[in-house]
């Protein structure tokens, strides 16, 4: 019986890892070589490919960092596209990961910086024998990169992941202020000074990890981009996906969005949280799960994409 049972175990796992192909991908720049990996399908010889582009910080290719985040969630969402013979790029952005020697210093790095890769990574998938069509899907602080790549470049459609609807100052101000009220009036009084672009002198201890003079360029630059306008500008399928139960990125984003481009489709997905898996509304234990790589991927979120992307890759 027990080698029965293992044997079950030991076929499903071939039949899963036969449904893709893990094929390393390298694009050169003019700073240095970023890294990605295509997951591909195995049994099909030309297919859509969706680039996803990773969110804020140290996050790589899929979906991990080294403060606190093993989810691997954008690995788990490539390997279930690839059953419904779409193929997904991952990718580290300049500066993290396996693309770390790409990276630019701190001082001199602007948001547009990743969005302008982006774009380079569809112009050599293009190329690509097995690509169909490209489609752009970004995560969190991916969503905006991926949104201005969109429209910069042809491709067939975009689609948001726990997007914001509004400038990355509001977001901060508001993360903090569920910490700390007076603290977040002291940022936002701060950032003020960004959104002149000026710069900040006097930061208060508790700040200078995010406002530090090495990353407020990048901040600046980042501040400058409305998702909204962008939005509104798009010209293609557009997919807006949001969890309930997103701790980071309240549903009100999510709301914002879809005011910017009525025709877009939408999906609030309950139960999801910001990594794109079930989480509890509680903030800590929600938290707790951002370091549980066993959890799966989000019921239904998977099938959601597939299903956009094969309505319009032909």
């Amino acid at each position: 019986m027990r080698t029965s049972l293992l044997l079950l175990i030991m076929l499903a796992t071939a039949s899963t890892q036969a449904q893709f192909t893990a094929i390393p991908q390298t694009l050169v720049t003019k700073t240095g070589t970023l890294k990605g990996t295509l997951i591909a399908p195995s049994n099909s010889s030309k297919f859509p490919i969706l680039i996803l582009q990773a969110g804020s910080g140290p996050t790589d290719r899929n979906g991990n960092s080294p403060f606190g985040l093993r989810s691997n969630s954008y690995r788990l969402l490539a390997e279930a596209l690839a059953t419904q013979n779409i193929g997904t790029l991952l990718t580290d952005k300049r500066g993290i990961a396996e693309s770390a020697p790409a990276g630019k210093d701190e001082s001199a790095l602007r948001f547009t910086d990743y969005s302008d890769d982006m774009v380079l990574w569809v112009k050599q998938l293009k190329k690509e024998k097995k690509s169909s069509c490209i489609f752009l899907a970004g995560h969190s602080e991916g969503s905006l990169i991926a949104m201005i790549a969109a429209s910069k470049v042809k491709v067939k459609g975009y689609i948001s992941l726990a997007g914001a609807g509004e400038s990355i100052d509001k977001i901060l101000v508001w993360q903090v202020k569920q910490q700390s009220a007076p603290i977040a009036r002291t940022l936002d009084s701060l950032l003020m000074r960004l959104r002149s672009q000026k710069n900040i002198d006097t930061i208060p201890p508790g700040l200078y990890a995010l406002l530090r003079p090495s990353v407020q360029p990048y901040m600046s630059s980042w501040m400058q981009q409305d998702p909204c306008n962008i939005m509104k500008k798009l010209k293609i399928p557009t997919f807006i996906i949001q969890g309930s139960n997103d701790i980071q990125v309240e549903v009100a984003q999510y709301e914002k969005l879809k005011n910017c481009k009525p025709s877009a489709e939408f999906l609030l997905i309950d139960g999801m949280s910001h990594i794109l898996k079930a989480g509890p509304m509680d903030r800590t234990k929600n938290a707790a799960t951002y370091n549980d790589k066993s959890l799966p991927l989000m019921p239904g979120l998977a099938e959601a994409i597939g299903n956009f992307v094969n309505k319009r890759h032909k």
